[in-house]
C-alpha cells in the first residue's frame, strides 16, 4: 500500500506539474519534444517544481489564506501534521500497526489526504505562474537578450523547453517581427524551390513540412546550358515564378535546406539609396545551413 501511495504522491508532485508548465509555457512559445529516460524525465521535474514546491510548502505553513483555503483542518498546527503523518505511514508500512490503530488511522488519513490536496493545488497553481512567466521570457528573447541575466537564464533553462526548429524558420531572434525568413530547398527530385516560409509543422521534435509563399522554381537546365555556351549567367535571373500562393513541402522530401533573415529597410532609405546608386539594394542577409538526412525515395 505504500508503495501505491509513493507511486501516486510521484505523479501528482513530478509527472504533473511537468506537463502542465509544457502546457502552459507552449501557448506561448512552441515547445520541445522530449524523448528522454525516467532519470532525464525526473531531474527536468525536479528542476521545474524545486522553486513553486518551495513556495506552496511555506505558504501551506505560515501563510493565513493559504493555511485554510481551501480544504481547511481544524488541527493544522506542526505539532499536529508530524503526529498524523507518522500515524499513517507507520500504518500503510505495517498491516499490524494498521490493526492496531485503525480506529485513529481514517480520522488522521483523512486530514492528511485534505492537507495534501490543498497543498498540491497552491502547488500547481504556482507552477502555472512560474509556466507564464517562463513563456513570456521566452517569447521576448529578442527584446532581452542584451540583458546579460536574462541570457544566462535563456541559455541554461528556456532553450531547452523551446522547439529547435522554431528560432530557425521564423524571426523569433529578431526584434523586429516583420523580418522574413527565406527557404532555399533542394528536394530529392534535384530541383531547388524558393520562397518565404509561412509555416511550419513538427511531429515529435522532428520537422514534417513547410510552406513557402511565393514559391519559385530554379531553372537548372537553362543554367547550365548557358553555362556550357560561354556566358555568364546571373543565378537571379534564373528562377522561374510557381502560380501558387503556397507550396507545401513534405519534410522527407528535402535533401537541403538554406534559410536567409532578411529585416525589412526603411522605404524611405531604401529609394534614397536606389537614387545614389541607380540599383536596388538588397537587405543584410544571414544564411544557415541546416542539412537533413533523408533518404531519396
Amino acid at each position: 500500500m505504500l508503495v501505491v501511495v509513493l507511486s501516486l504522491l510521484l505523479t501528482l508532485y513530478l509527472i504533473i506539474p511537468e506537463a502542465l508548465f509544457r502546457t502552459i509555457f507552449g501557448r506561448h512559445v512552441p515547445p520541445r519534444s522530449f524523448v528522454l529516460s525516467k532519470a532525464d524525465t525526473a531531474y527536468r521535474a525536479l528542476g521545474i517544481a524545486f522553486v513553486p514546491f518551495i513556495l506552496a510548502l511555506v505558504g501551506c505553513w505560515y501563510f493565513s489564506p493559504m493555511q485554510n483555503f481551501p480544504f481547511p483542518v481544524r488541527e493544522n498546527s506542526a505539532q499536529a501534521r508530524r503526529a498524523d503523518y507518522k500515524l499513517v505511514v507507520t500504518a500503510l508500512y505495517s498491516e499490524s500497526k494498521f490493526e492496531k490503530s485503525e480506529a485513529q488511522f481514517w480520522p488522521a488519513f483523512t486530514r492528511c489526504v485534505r492537507r495534501q490536496g490543498r497543498l498540491i493545488l497552491w502547488y500547481l497553481f504556482a507552477i502555472g505562474v512560474e509556466a507564464v512567466c517562463a513563456g513570456l521570457l521566452a517569447k521576448n528573447y529578442a527584446k532581452l537578450k542584451g540583458w546579460l541575466i536574462y541570457k544566462w537564464f535563456a541559455d541554461k533553462f528556456l532553450f531547452s523547453y523551446i522547439s529547435e526548429w522554431h528560432p530557425l524558420l521564423t524571426p523569433y531572434l529578431y526584434t523586429d517581427p516583420k523580418t522574413t525568413v527565406q527557404a532555399d530547398i533542394l528536394c530529392t527530385n534535384d530541383v531547388m524551390y524558393q520562397g518565404t516560409v509561412s509555416q511550419y509543422f513538427a511531429r515529435d521534435g522532428q520537422l514534417s513540412g513547410i510552406f513557402l509563399r511565393n514559391p519559385k522554381r530554379f531553372d537548372r537546365r537553362l543554367y547550365l546550358k548557358a553555362q556550357e555556351e560561354g556566358k555568364k549567367p546571373e543565378k537571379e535571373n534564373y528562377w522561374r515564378t510557381i502560380p501558387s500562393e503556397n507550396l507545401y513541402f513534405f519534410a522527407e522530401k528535402i535533401v537541403n535546406m538554406n534559410l536567409t533573415y532578411k529585416p525589412p529597410l526603411d522605404t524611405t532609405f531604401s529609394r534614397l539609396l536606389a537614387e545614389i546608386f541607380k540599383k536596388s539594394v538588397d537587405p543584410k542577409k544571414i544564411t544557415v545551413t541546416l542539412q537533413t538526412k533523408r533518404t531519396a525515395p
